[in-house]
């Protein structure tokens, strides 16, 4: 007799979502982005610093070549044990606390800080057409919130450098 994994979670709510939101770059951000990258490896070729070179061609390049990349389409489940993301489930007591980032039309993001052995990292989940206040009445009852947070930094910065 085989063995079978039965899922005993209720889904409570499900959507799909883009893994990141694509930006459109014009000339003027390619250009732009040509001159800065030119200047840091014209400063390394000054300095004599070939990692300085090697790495800002390798960024340059890396970019080149996932900048037409499309975002893959996400299922996101909220359950009465937890949130499934990306395929990887996290149960409620690994989530140390959750933020809702809506400020249409630039950002609709759902945050989540998970403790992963003695670290913990921040995930970000794109909230694509779903309510908010749906989504945090949701997972209010099972995880703290943390009221008044805003974008991380880095999600700030490369949202307005327009870069992924």
């Amino acid at each position: 007799m085989e063995n079978q994994h039965t899922d005993h979670r209720q889904t409570l709510h499900e959507w799909v979502t883009p893994e990141f939101i694509p930006y459109h770059r014009g000339k003027k951000w390619f250009m732009g982005a040509g001159i800065v990258f030119g200047l840091l490896i014209l400063i390394g070729i000054l300095t004599q610093n070939i990692t300085m070179i090697l790495a800002f061609v390798g960024i340059a390049v890396v970019f080149i070549l996932i900048e037409k990349r499309e975002p893959r389409m996400l299922k996101v489940q909220i359950t009465d044990m937890g949130i499934d993301y990306r395929g990887e489930f996290y149960p409620f007591h690994h989530i140390n606390a959750f933020w809702v980032v809506y400020h249409p039309p630039y950002v609709h993001s759902l945050y989540l800080k998970i403790r992963s052995g003695k670290k913990l990292q921040t995930l970000k989940i794109e909230l694509n057409q779903e309510n908010p206040v749906e989504i945090r009445q949701l997972l209010i009852n099972e995880i703290p919130e943390i009221e008044g947070a805003g974008e991380p930094m880095l999600d700030l910065f490369s949202r307005l450098l327009r870069i992924q």
